[in-house]
């Protein structure tokens, strides 16, 4: 199911352009190519991909480690990373992040296009789970505090959630104490487990 936008973070532009060719011949949209961590946190920010393809290392700056770290605490999209290292610790320091794929270059066109397809197939069925098990909990739930779990599920802090519901943070304190009530849990990783179980 081709279509979907990504975002290719790559610093080799030899690389991004192969890469953004063969996506672009599978029907997929590029939303942009970032070659540092800097454009590729701005191109976060305004181009709302579906899927992100994330090099490792990029060079000076910002690493696509830490990119990852900000796609993790602030959007809800999966990410692939892709990396000419696979020693253990780089592998490790990867998979902290929670990267929805993992591919060594150089890699083969089938793999890459298999890799994305999968990734963004596993992220839409996570979500669909999700949303499931929010409707399962929604009976005893206002609105309020169903957009609370999904913010808490992506991982946002109260600050966070705050600013993207236009509210304080008392009120997002007090949502969450109603909603750790109404669960029958008392922190934020048991709601999350209890969503997800």
């Amino acid at each position: 199911m081709a279509g979907e936008h990504i975002l290719i973070v790559e610093d080799d532009p030899i690389i991004a352009k192969d890469i953004s060719s063969l996506l672009k011949s599978e029907g997929y949209l590029i939303v942009g190519v970032a070659h540092d961590g800097i454009t590729a946190l701005d191109l976060l920010s305004n181009r709302s991909p579906d899927l992100v393809m994330l090099d490792v290392h990029l060079g000076t700056g910002m690493s696509g480690i830490d990119v990852a770290e900000v796609i993790h605490r602030k959007y809800v999209m999966p990410f692939i990373f892709l990396t000419s290292f696979s020693d253990d610790d780089t592998l490790e320091a990867a998979q902290t992040h929670g990267p929805y794929g993992y591919l060594v270059k150089p890699f083969q066109d089938r793999s890459l296009i298999t890799t994305v397809k999968t990734a963004l197939s596993n992220f839409q069925r996570q979500q669909l789970q999700n949303e499931n098990q929010l409707q399962n909990l929604s009976d005893d739930l206002t609105a309020q505090e169903l957009k609370i779990i999904e913010e808490v599920m992506s991982g946002k802090s109260n600050q966070q959630i705050a600013e993207r519901l236009f509210v304080s943070i008392n009120t997002v304190k007090y949502h969450l104490k109603n909603v750790f009530f109404k669960c029958d849990v008392s922190s934020r990783s048991e709601l999350i487990t209890k969503v997800l179980l």
